[in-house]
């Protein structure tokens, strides 16, 4: 697994000067999330359509490896979903998404670097065409501390 990080320093007379530590995302979606899944802040969220019916599950799990980590994924409640796309990122970061025509999950998308930091996540499922056919679900601030 990858990781990349962005760090930068400016050298001004004689001072250093570094950005807050940033949330690292994963190179690639993982089949399993690491950590346990969390049961608090209204989560796991179900994928609702306008109607209210409930057609997915938008997921989050936690782990304090590597400065924390926090894992989003989406899973279909049985229908043969068309596509699925799920997206972490923490407050002033950059969403990272997992999409595409699955049927059964989209996920998990991993950041680390997490603890101190709130958790915000999103969730869509589509089972075809028309507004009743689109099941979306969002959260946060989630797990934030």
């Amino acid at each position: 697994m990858r990781k990349s990080a962005v760090v930068a320093s400016v050298v001004a007379a004689g001072i250093v000067v570094a950005p807050a530590a940033q949330a690292t995302a994963a190179a690639k979606p993982v089949a399993v999330c690491p950590g346990t899944e969390l049961h608090k802040d209204g989560l796991p969220k179900p994928l609702k359509n306008q109607l209210g019916e409930q057609a997915g599950t938008l997921r989050l799990w936690y782990s304090s490896a590597n400065g924390g980590t926090n894992c989003a994924k989406v899973t279909s409640d049985g229908a043969p979903a068309r596509s699925i796309s799920v997206s972490i990122w923490t407050s002033g970061g950059t969403p990272v998404t997992d999409s595409g025509p699955y049927h059964e999950y989209a996920g998990g998308v991993v950041l680390t670097g997490t603890a101190g930091k709130c958790i915000y996540l999103s969730g869509n499922l589509s089972l075809g065409s028309g507004s009743v056919n689109q099941f979306r679900a969002s959260a946060g601030p989630v797990a934030c501390g």
